[in-house]
Protein backbone atom coordinates (compact mmCIF):
# COMPACT_ATOMS: atom_id res chain seq x y z
CA UNK A 1 0.00 0.00 0.00
CA UNK A 2 1.24 3.46 -0.80
CA UNK A 3 1.89 6.30 1.90
CA UNK A 4 -1.15 8.37 2.77
CA UNK A 5 0.56 11.43 0.78
CA UNK A 6 1.55 9.33 -2.37
CA UNK A 7 -2.01 8.05 -2.16
CA UNK A 8 -3.18 11.56 -2.57
CA UNK A 9 -1.34 12.62 -4.91
CA UNK A 10 -2.56 9.36 -7.31
CA UNK A 11 -6.24 10.20 -6.57
CA UNK A 12 -5.88 13.69 -7.20
CA UNK A 13 -3.83 12.94 -11.00
CA UNK A 14 -6.85 10.35 -11.75
CA UNK A 15 -9.11 13.15 -10.74
CA UNK A 16 -8.05 15.42 -13.04
CA UNK A 17 -6.72 13.60 -16.10
CA UNK A 18 -10.20 11.99 -15.90
CA UNK A 19 -12.10 15.69 -16.03
CA UNK A 20 -10.11 16.66 -18.61
CA UNK A 21 -10.79 13.82 -20.63
CA UNK A 22 -14.94 14.36 -19.94
CA UNK A 23 -14.93 18.10 -20.11
CA UNK A 24 -13.17 17.79 -24.05
CA UNK A 25 -16.11 18.44 -26.77
CA UNK A 26 -19.01 18.38 -23.84
CA UNK A 27 -20.93 21.41 -25.45
CA UNK A 28 -21.92 18.16 -27.69
CA UNK A 29 -24.35 18.23 -28.40
CA UNK A 30 -26.28 21.11 -28.33
CA UNK A 31 -29.13 20.52 -27.20
CA UNK A 32 -30.97 17.93 -24.68
CA UNK A 33 -29.48 14.50 -24.83
CA UNK A 34 -32.36 11.38 -23.86
CA UNK A 35 -33.53 11.70 -20.29
CA UNK A 36 -31.94 15.45 -20.11
CA UNK A 37 -35.24 16.27 -21.24
CA UNK A 38 -36.67 14.97 -17.90
CA UNK A 39 -33.67 16.29 -15.57
CA UNK A 40 -32.40 19.27 -17.00
CA UNK A 41 -35.73 20.93 -16.36
CA UNK A 42 -36.82 19.37 -13.03
CA UNK A 43 -32.94 20.98 -11.80
CA UNK A 44 -34.17 24.30 -13.27
CA UNK A 45 -37.25 24.15 -10.98
CA UNK A 46 -35.34 23.65 -8.10
CA UNK A 47 -33.82 26.96 -9.12
CA UNK A 48 -36.45 28.82 -10.25
CA UNK A 49 -38.94 27.60 -6.96
CA UNK A 50 -41.34 26.40 -9.67
CA UNK A 51 -43.92 23.16 -9.43
CA UNK A 52 -41.74 19.92 -9.59
CA UNK A 53 -42.88 18.28 -12.79
CA UNK A 54 -40.17 15.32 -12.66
CA UNK A 55 -41.53 13.33 -9.14
CA UNK A 56 -41.52 10.03 -10.43
CA UNK A 57 -37.61 9.88 -9.17
CA UNK A 58 -35.99 10.83 -5.59
CA UNK A 59 -34.89 14.66 -5.83
CA UNK A 60 -30.81 14.09 -4.65
CA UNK A 61 -29.77 13.49 -8.46
CA UNK A 62 -31.54 16.56 -10.29
CA UNK A 63 -30.71 18.59 -6.65
CA UNK A 64 -26.53 17.96 -7.86
CA UNK A 65 -27.41 18.99 -11.35
CA UNK A 66 -28.26 22.44 -10.61
CA UNK A 67 -24.74 24.21 -9.05
CA UNK A 68 -23.52 23.94 -12.64
CA UNK A 69 -26.86 25.31 -14.33
CA UNK A 70 -26.00 28.29 -11.46
CA UNK A 71 -22.75 28.78 -12.35
CA UNK A 72 -22.16 28.30 -16.04
CA UNK A 73 -25.85 29.13 -17.16
CA UNK A 74 -28.92 27.36 -19.26
CA UNK A 75 -26.38 25.52 -21.75
CA UNK A 76 -24.59 22.23 -22.34
CA UNK A 77 -21.72 23.21 -19.89
CA UNK A 78 -24.06 23.80 -17.32
CA UNK A 79 -26.18 20.91 -17.61
CA UNK A 80 -23.36 18.44 -17.82
CA UNK A 81 -20.25 19.92 -15.63
CA UNK A 82 -21.46 18.16 -12.26
CA UNK A 83 -22.04 14.65 -14.44
CA UNK A 84 -18.69 15.18 -15.46
CA UNK A 85 -17.14 15.69 -11.66
CA UNK A 86 -19.10 12.98 -10.03
CA UNK A 87 -17.55 10.45 -13.15
CA UNK A 88 -14.09 11.86 -12.30
CA UNK A 89 -14.63 11.14 -8.60
CA UNK A 90 -16.16 7.51 -9.55
CA UNK A 91 -12.94 6.40 -11.37
CA UNK A 92 -11.05 7.67 -8.17
CA UNK A 93 -13.51 5.71 -6.28
CA UNK A 94 -12.71 2.26 -8.39
CA UNK A 95 -9.01 2.93 -7.87
CA UNK A 96 -9.20 2.58 -4.71
CA UNK A 97 -11.82 -0.41 -4.73
CA UNK A 98 -8.80 -1.93 -6.41
CA UNK A 99 -6.25 -0.92 -3.78
CA UNK A 100 -8.57 -2.49 -1.10
CA UNK A 101 -9.15 -5.80 -2.99
CA UNK A 102 -6.07 -6.31 -4.28
CA UNK A 103 -3.26 -4.82 -1.97
CA UNK A 104 -1.10 -3.86 -5.31
CA UNK A 105 -0.79 -0.29 -6.47
CA UNK A 106 -0.05 -1.50 -10.34
CA UNK A 107 -3.19 -3.92 -10.42
CA UNK A 108 -4.85 -0.67 -8.87
CA UNK A 109 -4.05 1.98 -11.68
CA UNK A 110 -4.56 -0.98 -14.15
CA UNK A 111 -8.20 -1.31 -13.09
CA UNK A 112 -8.68 2.29 -13.29
CA UNK A 113 -6.73 2.75 -16.69
CA UNK A 114 -9.58 -0.10 -17.99
CA UNK A 115 -12.76 0.93 -16.28
CA UNK A 116 -11.63 4.56 -18.57
CA UNK A 117 -11.55 2.42 -21.57
CA UNK A 118 -14.60 0.64 -20.97
CA UNK A 119 -16.36 3.52 -22.55
CA UNK A 120 -20.28 3.19 -20.06
CA UNK A 121 -17.39 5.83 -17.45
CA UNK A 122 -17.08 7.58 -20.38
CA UNK A 123 -20.59 7.98 -21.86
CA UNK A 124 -22.33 8.35 -18.52
CA UNK A 125 -20.01 10.97 -17.17
CA UNK A 126 -20.71 13.60 -19.66
CA UNK A 127 -24.83 13.67 -19.85
CA UNK A 128 -26.76 14.53 -17.26
CA UNK A 129 -28.88 11.74 -15.83
CA UNK A 130 -29.35 9.97 -12.60
CA UNK A 131 -27.54 6.84 -12.97
CA UNK A 132 -23.99 9.10 -12.94
CA UNK A 133 -24.86 10.19 -9.56
CA UNK A 134 -26.01 6.84 -8.01
CA UNK A 135 -23.38 5.00 -9.30
CA UNK A 136 -20.76 7.21 -7.68
CA UNK A 137 -22.39 6.98 -4.26
CA UNK A 138 -23.24 3.10 -5.01
CA UNK A 139 -19.24 2.70 -5.59
CA UNK A 140 -18.64 4.45 -2.52
CA UNK A 141 -20.65 1.93 -1.02
CA UNK A 142 -18.61 -0.51 -2.40
CA UNK A 143 -15.60 0.86 -0.83
CA UNK A 144 -16.58 0.91 2.53
CA UNK A 145 -18.16 -2.97 1.58
CA UNK A 146 -14.45 -4.08 0.24
CA UNK A 147 -12.85 -2.68 3.38
CA UNK A 148 -15.00 -3.92 6.21
CA UNK A 149 -15.15 -7.46 4.32
CA UNK A 150 -11.19 -7.90 5.28
CA UNK A 151 -9.52 -9.35 8.20
CA UNK A 152 -7.72 -8.05 10.57
CA UNK A 153 -8.95 -4.95 10.35
CA UNK A 154 -8.77 -2.48 13.40
CA UNK A 155 -12.18 -1.35 14.96
CA UNK A 156 -12.07 1.95 14.04
CA UNK A 157 -11.42 1.11 10.72
CA UNK A 158 -14.47 -1.11 10.61
CA UNK A 159 -16.85 1.40 12.36
CA UNK A 160 -15.69 4.25 9.53
CA UNK A 161 -16.53 1.64 6.48
CA UNK A 162 -20.05 1.42 8.01
CA UNK A 163 -20.47 4.73 7.83
CA UNK A 164 -18.96 4.94 4.35
CA UNK A 165 -21.64 2.23 3.43
CA UNK A 166 -24.58 3.90 5.19
CA UNK A 167 -24.24 7.27 3.89
CA UNK A 168 -23.67 6.20 0.46
CA UNK A 169 -26.37 3.90 0.17
CA UNK A 170 -29.12 6.17 1.60
CA UNK A 171 -28.00 8.72 -0.95
CA UNK A 172 -27.41 6.62 -3.65
CA UNK A 173 -31.03 5.50 -2.63
CA UNK A 174 -32.18 9.51 -2.86
CA UNK A 175 -31.07 9.22 -6.38
CA UNK A 176 -32.55 6.28 -8.09
CA UNK A 177 -34.55 3.96 -6.37
CA UNK A 178 -32.26 1.33 -7.58
CA UNK A 179 -29.91 2.00 -4.59
CA UNK A 180 -32.72 0.73 -1.90
CA UNK A 181 -32.17 -2.88 -3.60
CA UNK A 182 -28.37 -2.80 -3.17
CA UNK A 183 -28.74 -1.16 0.28
CA UNK A 184 -31.62 -4.32 1.08
CA UNK A 185 -29.48 -6.74 0.29
CA UNK A 186 -25.83 -5.38 2.07
CA UNK A 187 -28.33 -4.80 5.14
CA UNK A 188 -29.39 -8.84 4.85
CA UNK A 189 -25.81 -10.11 4.23
CA UNK A 190 -25.09 -8.53 7.35
CA UNK A 191 -27.74 -9.78 9.24
CA UNK A 192 -27.48 -13.10 7.94
CA UNK A 193 -23.75 -13.19 8.62
CA UNK A 194 -24.39 -11.77 12.38
CA UNK A 195 -27.39 -13.91 13.46
CA UNK A 196 -26.36 -17.31 11.30
CA UNK A 197 -23.75 -18.85 13.83
CA UNK A 198 -26.17 -18.73 16.49
CA UNK A 199 -29.10 -20.11 15.06
CA UNK A 200 -26.58 -23.02 13.81
CA UNK A 201 -25.52 -23.55 17.69
CA UNK A 202 -28.71 -23.37 18.20
CA UNK A 203 -30.05 -25.97 15.67
CA UNK A 204 -26.63 -28.42 17.04
CA UNK A 205 -28.22 -28.01 20.29
CA UNK A 206 -31.20 -30.87 19.06
CA UNK A 207 -28.79 -33.32 17.47
CA UNK A 208 -27.40 -36.12 19.46
CA UNK A 209 -24.47 -35.84 17.36
CA UNK A 210 -22.06 -33.35 15.80
CA UNK A 211 -21.96 -33.18 12.22
CA UNK A 212 -18.40 -32.89 10.97
CA UNK A 213 -19.40 -33.66 7.39
CA UNK A 214 -19.23 -31.34 4.38
CA UNK A 215 -22.60 -29.73 4.32
CA UNK A 216 -23.09 -27.78 1.32
CA UNK A 217 -26.31 -25.90 2.83
CA UNK A 218 -24.10 -24.77 5.31
CA UNK A 219 -23.43 -21.14 5.31
CA UNK A 220 -20.10 -20.85 6.25
CA UNK A 221 -18.96 -23.34 3.44
CA UNK A 222 -19.85 -20.29 1.28
CA UNK A 223 -19.13 -17.18 3.33
CA UNK A 224 -16.29 -16.59 5.62
CA UNK A 225 -18.29 -15.74 8.68
CA UNK A 226 -15.86 -14.07 10.21
CA UNK A 227 -16.42 -10.94 8.07
CA UNK A 228 -18.15 -8.44 9.98
CA UNK A 229 -17.80 -10.13 12.66
CA UNK A 230 -15.74 -7.64 14.69
CA UNK A 231 -19.09 -4.41 14.10
CA UNK A 232 -21.79 -5.09 17.05
CA UNK A 233 -25.34 -5.85 15.47
CA UNK A 234 -26.67 -3.28 17.47
CA UNK A 235 -24.05 -0.59 16.03
CA UNK A 236 -24.07 -2.22 12.38
CA UNK A 237 -28.13 -1.59 12.38
CA UNK A 238 -27.51 2.01 13.19
CA UNK A 239 -25.05 2.76 10.13
CA UNK A 240 -27.18 0.59 7.49
CA UNK A 241 -30.59 1.06 9.14
CA UNK A 242 -31.05 4.52 10.71
CA UNK A 243 -28.36 6.50 9.10
CA UNK A 244 -29.75 5.22 5.12
CA UNK A 245 -33.33 5.66 5.87
CA UNK A 246 -32.38 9.39 7.53
CA UNK A 247 -30.29 10.85 5.23
CA UNK A 248 -32.50 9.45 2.42
CA UNK A 249 -35.89 11.77 3.71
CA UNK A 250 -32.90 14.31 4.52
CA UNK A 251 -32.85 14.95 0.77
CA UNK A 252 -36.35 15.88 0.68
CA UNK A 253 -36.13 18.72 2.80
CA UNK A 254 -36.10 20.94 -0.86
CA UNK A 255 -39.37 20.05 -1.55
CA UNK A 256 -40.97 21.62 1.25
CA UNK A 257 -40.48 25.01 -0.62
CA UNK A 258 -41.79 23.92 -3.87
CA UNK A 259 -45.17 22.03 -5.28
CA UNK A 260 -45.39 18.34 -6.24
CA UNK A 261 -47.98 15.85 -7.34
CA UNK A 262 -49.95 16.01 -3.66
CA UNK A 263 -49.45 20.25 -3.72
CA UNK A 264 -47.38 21.44 -0.90
CA UNK A 265 -45.74 19.47 1.42
CA UNK A 266 -46.11 20.37 5.03
CA UNK A 267 -45.78 17.18 6.79
CA UNK A 268 -43.90 13.91 7.07
CA UNK A 269 -47.31 12.32 6.49
CA UNK A 270 -47.54 14.08 3.35
CA UNK A 271 -43.51 13.47 2.45
CA UNK A 272 -44.81 9.43 2.71
CA UNK A 273 -47.56 9.53 1.12
CA UNK A 274 -44.91 11.54 -1.60
CA UNK A 275 -43.33 8.00 -2.01
CA UNK A 276 -46.47 5.81 -2.77
CA UNK A 277 -46.93 8.37 -5.65
CA UNK A 278 -43.47 8.21 -7.14
CA UNK A 279 -44.05 4.42 -6.87
CA UNK A 280 -47.06 4.47 -8.73
CA UNK A 281 -45.41 6.80 -11.14
CA UNK A 282 -43.06 4.04 -11.95
CA UNK A 283 -45.46 1.47 -12.81
CA UNK A 284 -46.92 3.77 -15.11
CA UNK A 285 -43.99 4.20 -17.26
CA UNK A 286 -45.35 1.79 -20.13
CA UNK A 287 -44.70 3.53 -23.40
CA UNK A 288 -42.20 1.43 -25.95
CA UNK A 289 -39.20 2.97 -26.95
CA UNK A 290 -37.33 2.28 -30.28
CA UNK A 291 -34.39 1.79 -28.09
CA UNK A 292 -35.62 -0.33 -24.98
CA UNK A 293 -33.80 -4.00 -24.15
CA UNK A 294 -34.16 -6.51 -21.69
CA UNK A 295 -32.30 -7.56 -18.73
CA UNK A 296 -30.41 -10.49 -21.24
CA UNK A 297 -29.78 -8.35 -24.11
CA UNK A 298 -27.55 -6.19 -21.90
CA UNK A 299 -23.99 -8.57 -21.12
CA UNK A 300 -23.68 -9.85 -24.88
CA UNK A 301 -24.75 -5.71 -25.71
CA UNK A 302 -27.25 -6.86 -28.28
CA UNK A 303 -28.86 -3.78 -28.04
CA UNK A 304 -27.50 -0.32 -26.44
CA UNK A 305 -28.96 2.67 -27.11
CA UNK A 306 -28.46 6.03 -28.89
CA UNK A 307 -28.17 9.14 -26.02
CA UNK A 308 -28.01 11.62 -29.37
CA UNK A 309 -28.04 11.15 -32.90
CA UNK A 310 -28.23 14.25 -34.76
CA UNK A 311 -28.25 15.12 -38.55
CA UNK A 312 -25.98 18.43 -39.46
CA UNK A 313 -24.85 20.42 -42.68
CA UNK A 314 -27.04 21.84 -46.15
CA UNK A 315 -27.84 18.44 -47.39
CA UNK A 316 -27.82 16.64 -43.69
CA UNK A 317 -24.45 15.03 -44.85
CA UNK A 318 -23.22 15.16 -41.32
CA UNK A 319 -23.94 13.26 -38.15
CA UNK A 320 -23.74 13.75 -34.48
CA UNK A 321 -24.22 10.87 -32.25
CA UNK A 322 -23.46 9.65 -28.65
CA UNK A 323 -24.21 5.81 -28.01
CA UNK A 324 -23.54 3.74 -25.07
CA UNK A 325 -21.77 1.05 -25.94
CA UNK A 326 -19.50 -0.72 -23.92
CA UNK A 327 -15.94 -1.29 -25.02
CA UNK A 328 -16.32 -5.30 -26.84
CA UNK A 329 -12.86 -6.01 -25.81
CA UNK A 330 -14.05 -5.46 -22.12
CA UNK A 331 -17.76 -6.22 -21.83
CA UNK A 332 -17.52 -9.62 -23.75
CA UNK A 333 -13.78 -10.91 -22.04
CA UNK A 334 -15.51 -9.93 -18.41
CA UNK A 335 -18.00 -12.13 -18.56
CA UNK A 336 -15.33 -14.98 -18.87
CA UNK A 337 -13.68 -13.60 -15.39
CA UNK A 338 -17.24 -13.15 -13.38
CA UNK A 339 -17.13 -17.33 -14.62
CA UNK A 340 -13.38 -17.48 -13.53
CA UNK A 341 -14.16 -15.44 -10.37
CA UNK A 342 -17.09 -18.08 -9.82
CA UNK A 343 -14.83 -20.74 -9.82
CA UNK A 344 -12.22 -19.01 -7.91
CA UNK A 345 -14.82 -18.46 -5.26
CA UNK A 346 -16.70 -22.10 -5.20
CA UNK A 347 -13.08 -23.74 -5.20
CA UNK A 348 -10.96 -21.73 -2.32
CA UNK A 349 -13.63 -18.68 -1.14
CA UNK A 350 -11.49 -16.04 -2.36
CA UNK A 351 -12.63 -12.49 -1.10
CA UNK A 352 -11.79 -10.35 -3.64
CA UNK A 353 -13.33 -12.92 -5.80
CA UNK A 354 -16.83 -12.74 -3.42
CA UNK A 355 -16.81 -9.11 -3.36
CA UNK A 356 -16.95 -9.07 -6.78
CA UNK A 357 -19.38 -11.64 -7.74
CA UNK A 358 -21.71 -10.23 -5.20
CA UNK A 359 -22.21 -6.86 -6.81
CA UNK A 360 -21.72 -8.30 -10.61
CA UNK A 361 -24.87 -10.11 -9.27
CA UNK A 362 -26.43 -7.56 -7.50
CA UNK A 363 -26.18 -4.61 -9.58
CA UNK A 364 -27.48 -6.96 -12.90
CA UNK A 365 -29.74 -9.73 -11.40
CA UNK A 366 -31.55 -7.31 -9.72
CA UNK A 367 -33.30 -6.41 -12.72
CA UNK A 368 -34.43 -10.06 -13.77
CA UNK A 369 -37.06 -9.20 -10.55
CA UNK A 370 -37.65 -5.67 -10.85
CA UNK A 371 -41.04 -5.04 -12.15
CA UNK A 372 -40.23 -2.67 -14.97
CA UNK A 373 -41.85 -2.91 -18.17
CA UNK A 374 -39.54 -0.65 -20.26
CA UNK A 375 -35.76 -1.27 -19.34
CA UNK A 376 -32.64 -0.13 -21.50
CA UNK A 377 -29.02 -1.01 -21.49
CA UNK A 378 -27.75 1.83 -19.40
CA UNK A 379 -29.69 0.01 -16.50
CA UNK A 380 -26.44 -2.29 -16.96
CA UNK A 381 -24.04 0.26 -16.20
CA UNK A 382 -23.25 -0.55 -12.73
CA UNK A 383 -23.01 -4.11 -13.59
CA UNK A 384 -20.58 -3.34 -16.71
CA UNK A 385 -17.87 -1.12 -14.23
CA UNK A 386 -17.59 -4.49 -12.21
CA UNK A 387 -15.94 -6.07 -14.84
CA UNK A 388 -12.39 -4.16 -14.72
CA UNK A 389 -12.18 -6.01 -11.52
CA UNK A 390 -13.47 -9.34 -12.60
CA UNK A 391 -10.66 -8.75 -15.27
CA UNK A 392 -8.05 -7.85 -13.04
CA UNK A 393 -8.83 -10.54 -10.74
CA UNK A 394 -9.11 -12.63 -13.60
CA UNK A 395 -5.19 -11.52 -14.37
CA UNK A 396 -4.32 -11.88 -10.72
CA UNK A 397 -4.81 -15.44 -11.01
CA UNK A 398 -3.74 -16.26 -13.99
CA UNK A 399 -0.33 -14.86 -13.52
CA UNK A 400 0.45 -17.17 -10.88
CA UNK A 401 -0.27 -19.71 -12.79
CA UNK A 402 0.97 -21.02 -16.59
CA UNK A 403 -2.43 -19.63 -18.59
CA UNK A 404 -0.65 -16.19 -18.52
CA UNK A 405 2.50 -16.12 -16.78
CA UNK A 406 3.62 -13.58 -18.67
CA UNK A 407 3.31 -10.29 -16.48
CA UNK A 408 2.86 -7.75 -19.72
CA UNK A 409 -0.07 -9.70 -20.68
CA UNK A 410 -2.42 -7.60 -18.81
CA UNK A 411 -0.84 -4.41 -20.27
CA UNK A 412 -0.90 -5.68 -23.50
CA UNK A 413 -4.94 -6.56 -22.94
CA UNK A 414 -4.98 -2.71 -21.56
CA UNK A 415 -3.74 -1.58 -24.80
CA UNK A 416 -5.64 -3.89 -26.76
CA UNK A 417 -8.56 -1.48 -24.70
CA UNK A 418 -7.02 1.76 -25.37
CA UNK A 419 -7.20 1.59 -28.90
CA UNK A 420 -10.71 -0.19 -29.19
CA UNK A 421 -11.54 3.21 -27.24
CA UNK A 422 -10.00 5.18 -29.59
CA UNK A 423 -11.54 3.76 -32.16
CA UNK A 424 -15.14 4.24 -30.85
CA UNK A 425 -14.43 7.64 -29.74
CA UNK A 426 -15.78 9.61 -32.44
CA UNK A 427 -19.08 7.82 -31.79
CA UNK A 428 -19.04 8.08 -27.99
CA UNK A 429 -18.28 11.67 -27.77
CA UNK A 430 -20.33 13.49 -30.15
CA UNK A 431 -17.72 14.47 -32.80
CA UNK A 432 -18.83 15.11 -36.45
CA UNK A 433 -18.42 12.77 -38.80
CA UNK A 434 -19.93 12.04 -42.09
CA UNK A 435 -23.19 10.43 -42.63
CA UNK A 436 -21.89 8.26 -45.17
CA UNK A 437 -19.19 6.71 -42.72
CA UNK A 438 -21.14 6.16 -38.87
CA UNK A 439 -22.33 2.73 -40.05
CA UNK A 440 -18.80 1.13 -40.08
CA UNK A 441 -18.91 1.41 -36.30
CA UNK A 442 -22.16 -0.52 -36.11
CA UNK A 443 -20.88 -4.16 -36.15
CA UNK A 444 -24.37 -5.15 -35.91
CA UNK A 445 -27.98 -4.51 -37.46
CA UNK A 446 -29.14 -4.07 -33.68
CA UNK A 447 -26.74 -1.35 -33.15
CA UNK A 448 -28.31 1.08 -35.56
Amino acid sequence: MPPHNKLVKFCLGIFLGAEILFLLNIGSPLKLNFDEFHYIPAAKQFLEHKEMRNWEHPPLGKLLITPGIALFGDNPMGWRVMSTLFGSLTLVVMFLIGLSLFRRLDTALWVTLLTLCNHLLYVQARIAMLDTFMFFFLATAMLGFSIAWRTPIERKHLRYAFILMGVSLGLASACKWFGIICWLAILGLFILIKIYPRFKEYRARGKKHSNKTLNPYDLGIWIDLKMFSQMPLREGLLWLVVAPISIYFLTFIPLFFLRTPLGELRSLWDLFLMQKEMWAGQLRVVNKHPYMSQWWDWPLMTRPIWYAFDREGQSSEFVRGVILLGNPLIMWSGLLAVALCFWQWVKSRDRASFVILFFYALFYGSWAVIPRKVSFYYYYYPAGMILSLALAQAFEWGEKGPLFHLKWARWMFLAASGIMFIYFFPILSGFKIPWTEYLRWMWFRSWI
